[in-house]
């Protein structure tokens, strides 16, 4: 005599996560804020587009859309946006040494010397178009 054949329907686990989770950890924290930072950084590179785009269109167009950056509204983005662009930098130049392996010859060069290159880098870039524009 044959046994029945026996379907089970087996669930997937899915554990229940709070959409918060990641507001309980410090660094989970950071890690989002470094995430929503890229955002911020988009936002400023497409109204600097725009802008270049309206420099096309004539002095006219252009002097009003600058006008209307002077409002409150557009100078706490700016100064949101660039806070949230030096976090974003300082924490991609912090990694660069565990990311990138630089091989000299048989010499490897020391995370840290990278890390610390690429943030002379960044500094010297900075001032030198500091030096430029101001």
């Amino acid at each position: 005599m044959s046994q029945p054949h026996i379907e089970y329907q087996y669930d997937a686990y899915k554990p229940k996560m709070s959409p918060t989770w990641w507001l309980k950890s410090g660094r989970y924290f950071m890690f989002m804020m470094r995430e929503l930072s890229s955002v911020f950084v988009a936002a400023f590179v497409l109204l600097f587009l725009y802008q270049l785009f309206l420099l096309t269109k004539g002095p006219e167009a252009y002097a009003t859309f600058q006008s209307s950056l002077l409002t409150p509204k557009f100078l706490v983005f700016y100064a949101v946006a660039f806070l949230f662009s030096l976090y974003h930098t300082v924490t991609w130049l912090g990694v660069v040494g565990r990311v990138q392996v630089l091989r000299l010859g048989g010499f490897t060069v020391p995370p840290k010397m990278m890390t610390a290159s690429t943030f002379v880098g960044f500094f010297v870039v900075s001032a030198a178009i500091g030096y430029f524009f101001l």
